[in-house]
């Protein structure tokens, strides 16, 4: 089969490689779509702290079952699906307590055997495959990864209260899929932030977020002095460095701080704010079976217009430049997917 391999640093290539093995247990894929994640970008770039040349990348995925496993059950050559990318061990004290997505021996795509989805074929258990409602293109799908990271850290780790305010700190594709999750949740004011106005004009028309352009002299302050009782609850969906600052600066006393974002390098941390003022600062990793089943079911009902969450879509053969238009920002790009198929 043909897959996008990340050969070295900055470079793909499209190689023929051998198609993963089915286990019992497993169900295999003929893929049609793939999603283009910050984790994948981190990789390109050399950053990822796992993922390393050379790799199929990719995780985000939507295809149709082609072979099922000898004990694999609910799914039957035909069937459109998406899957969870992340397999727990189900034995450790994290996964005894409930809390599989920060499982110790958690596996992913990419690494430990576990084949990337850059790829015309990928394997999956049957256990974290889901399958897809008929009106449901494959191509919205694959967004249920990243939609269900938001649904996480909206639902289980920040507590909006009714009519909260809510401050999102990078406007990326996990940045508007958080704001989308939280105006769900029920959150009043939603304030996003980014660079990009492609970016920020899509967050005020799928959500009503205000949009906040960081480029601008001033716009901390600015947003300071119109909520001067500050915000909430603050969403940290970027690895900048300076958003941590902004993020203890702009929360509330009593408030609380939710990190999704990667951030690869250590950023100093005013900690008298956070005693002070006691703000909670608590992480968001992923997402479990309900998270990912309610993205799933937000997609399929078409709670939101996730359409226009989608600006680009190359063929397998073009990984490389997708890949170097989000490196580069040589065009405005939100989400960005593979077309497997071709």
């Amino acid at each position: 089969m043909r897959a996008a391999v990340l050969s070295a640093t900055g470079r793909i290539e499209i190689r023929e490689v051998d198609r993963p093995q089915l286990g019992p247990d497993d169900v295999l894929i003929k893929t049609t779509h793939a999603g283009v994640c910050g984790s994948d970008l981190h990789a390109f770039k050399g950053k990822h702290p796992f993922r390393k040349p050379p790799v199929i990348l990719g995780h985000e995925l939507a295809g149709t079952v082609v072979e099922c496993g000898g004990d694999a059950r609910g799914f039957s050559p035909g069937d459109r699906v998406t899957v969870m990318p992340a397999l727990a061990c189900g034995t450790c004290r994290l996964c005894r307590m409930g809390r599989e997505n920060i499982c110790l021996n958690k596996r992913v795509p990419g690494v430990q055997g576990w084949l990337g989805v850059f790829a015309e074929y990928a394997v999956a258990k049957a256990s974290v495959t889901f399958g897809i409602a008929p009106a449901t293109t494959l191509e919205l799908a694959v967004l249920a990864e990243p939609l269900a990271v938001g649904v996480h850290a909206v639902t289980r780790q920040a507590h909006i209260e009714p009519d909260g305010r809510v401050l999102v700190l990078g406007g990326g594709t996990i940045g508007i899929l958080t704001a989308l999750a939280a105006r769900a949740a029920g959150a009043g004011d939603i304030v996003i932030t980014d660079l990009f106005e492609l970016n920020l004009g899509l967050a005020r028309t799928l959500c009503g977020a205000t949009a906040v352009h960081v480029g601008r002299e001033g716009w901390e302050e600015h947003l300071a002095q119109g909520y001067p009782d500050k915000f909430d609850v603050t969403f940290l969906c970027s690895g900048a460095p300076a958003t941590v600052g902004q993020a203890t600066r702009l929360t509330r006393r009593g408030g609380r701080i939710v990190v999704t974002g990667l951030f690869l390098e250590p950023v100093p941390t005013d900690l008298t704010t956070v005693t002070l003022g006691e703000l909670e600062v608590v992480g968001s990793q992923i997402y479990d079976h309900r998270d990912f089943r309610t993205a799933l079911d937000w997609i399929e009902a078409g709670r939101f217009d996730f359409r226009k969450m989608v600006t680009h879509v190359f063929p397998l053969d073009q990984a490389q430049q997708a890949l170097e238009v989000l490196a580069n920002r040589t065009e405005d790009a939100v989400k960005i997917l593979l077309d497997t198929s071709r």
